[in-house]
């Protein structure tokens, strides 16, 4: 799953962070909180893109489908985003890591948490897989992580080769099953569909989701990168129950609840509201502090 994305090979390199004096949405009222729920879109996004390319393009898979999508998502983020100032990139990779040890934090008891028999690692566990990758890739900048509890020592010194090691595997992929963007319409392409929202909190995600070029200009790059043997549609969509995303290839569709954003949205409080531990780990408060609202939680007791 690993697309499309090689420093390599790579055909564009977009920046789909907010720029300066971008409208604000009235879910995310901070460049920090937009900057949140837009990672954290992508990430999901280019993980139903992971399950997406194993299927239409038949990938041999060994291990879990679920890591090897997260797998995905996270070094096609890094590959994107590397060339950006480590103020905006690495914040942008750590609100993903962020979000599953949040969702590792709400669930309510260890049964809840330790659902051995799903075909998803553990929230605990995606958190630090996806900080070895970025670890990986940024030892530079963010060595003082390693030997803290967000990063242990014994797992540190292995990131810089599940880094090389994942970006081996999209060279591969993008080697074997990559095309050259041309001009002109796929007969094939990807098309992005935004059902209409319900009013209240889906219809300011709707909102928001107009501002940003993200998703169109991923569905773009899949389309110029790939060839489908059929339509695939992205289609975001009114949920009522939990907040959700997945891809369904009986119909070659993605589908992303408005909900999910709205989800997002509630971590990143929760994670303000809780946040002394993470605060007083310097490179954390250094990269997140305003993510995290770290300068309103000193003195604070709690988590």
């Amino acid at each position: 799953m690993r697309v499309f994305f090689i420093r390599v090979t790579l055909v564009l390199a977009l920046s789909f962070s907010l720029q300066a004096g971008e409208a604000v949405s009235p879910v995310a009222k901070t460049k920090w909180e937009r900057d949140f729920l837009l990672a954290n879109l992508e990430f999901t996004l280019l993980h139903e893109f992971g399950h997406l390319l194993i299927e239409e393009l038949k990938l041999p898979v060994l291990g879990m489908e679920e890591d090897a999508a997260d797998r995905l998502a996270m070094i096609v983020m890094m590959t994107e985003h590397e060339k950006k100032s480590s103020a905006d990139f690495i914040p942008w990779l750590l609100s993903v890591a962020g979000r599953w040890y949040i969702a590792w934090e709400l669930k309510d008891s260890p049964e809840e948490k330790v659902v051995y028999w799903d075909n998803h690692n553990l929230e605990i566990q995606r958190f630090h897989n996806i900080v070895c990758l970025v670890f990986g890739g940024n030892a530079d900048l963010l060595e003082e992580m390693s030997d803290t509890e967000f990063l242990p020592f014994e797992r540190s010194v292995n990131c810089d080769y599940e880094y090389k090691q994942a970006l081996h595997a999209m060279a591969w992929l993008q080697s074997n099953y990559g095309q050259q963007p041309t001009a002109g319409l796929r007969a094939n392409a990807v098309k992005v569909i935004y059902k209409n929202p319900r009013e209240g909190e889906n219809r300011a995600i709707y909102e928001l989701l107009q501002s940003s070029p993200m998703v169109g200009k991923w569905a773009q790059r899949l389309s110029d990168s790939f060839k489908f043997p059929r339509t695939i549609r992205i289609e975001f969509d009114n949920c009522y129950a939990q907040p959700n995303a997945f891809w369904h290839a009986p119909t070659a569709s993605i589908t992303i609840c408005y909900e999910i954003l709205g989800h997002f949205m509630t971590m990143l409080e929760y994670r303000r509201q809780h946040s002394t531990r993470a605060c007083s780990i310097p490179i954390l408060r250094k990269y997140m502090g305003e993510v995290m609202n770290c300068s309103q939680t000193a003195g604070r007791a709690g988590p």
